[in-house]
């Protein structure tokens, strides 16, 4: 009795082709778009006591997410050029993302720094569940209002302010693919610490698609609402 092997056709390797080469282009342009970050997290043992230091480093993920959401935007609409996609995305993005993640680095901050000055104090455990939710809460915001700044986003040529709006109701309206989003960062930020090169080369894209998709589906109501 002979087995048959499945095979897998043009059109479907064309696809899977595109996806792993896709994802390989998001990682290497991620690396550079935050090289300095990257090497950072490469040499330094253990991050999580400079902290202050990564988070100020952080300053260029925001418009890199941008590039990222839009290569993937590219890649579902056909568009065989990664890389160019991606620089594409991350220019036409640097101010406004640039200040989003200004801001949201602000806040990162300013708890990060209140967690630490009442660490063992009975206020500041009834503060840690408050703070972190509204990290959490802003983090989803900010990624949301990246993915309508991506070039075919919904939100690329709309007002940040109306954009930033529609987010927070639409993140918490649509909460469970808020929190699968809030999730996959978690994720990948958990194993580029672990891993750092490993992670920043061949973990991050997956994941971020995974965020680019949740905030895709998320954002869906102000596509429909502009067609």
């Amino acid at each position: 009795m002979s087995v048959k092997l499945p095979t897998l056709s043009q059109p479907g390797f064309d696809l899977v082709f595109g996806y792993v080469y896709t994802g390989l282009a998001v990682n290497l342009s991620m690396a550079l778009a935050n090289l300095p970050l990257a090497v950072s997290l490469a040499l330094v043992r253990q991050p999580g006591a400079a902290w202050p230091f990564f988070v100020v480093l952080s300053l260029t993920l925001a418009p890199s997410l941008v590039g990222a959401f839009t290569a993937f935007d590219a890649m579902n609409a056909g568009d065989t050029r990664p890389f160019r996609a991606f620089w594409l995305g991350w220019r036409r993005g640097m101010k406004r993302a640039g200040l989003l993640g200004l801001a949201l680095d602000g806040l990162v901050l300013v708890v990060g720094l209140d967690l630490a000055s009442t660490a063992g104090a009975p206020v500041g455990a009834a503060l840690v569940p408050v703070l972190v939710a509204v990290v959490a809460v802003a983090v989803a915001v900010v990624v949301l209002a990246l993915a309508g700044f991506a070039a075919g986003g919904v939100g690329a040529d709309a007002p940040t302010a109306a954009l930033l709006k529609a987010s927070v109701y639409l993140a918490i309206r649509r909460w469970p693919l808020t929190l699968l989003s809030l999730a996959a960062l978690t994720a990948a930020v958990a194993f580029v610490l672990a891993q750092p090169v490993l992670g920043t080369l061949l973990g991050v894209a997956p994941l971020l698609f995974v965020v680019f998709s949740n905030a895709r589906a998320t954002l869906a109501p102000l596509a429909h609402a502009a067609g």
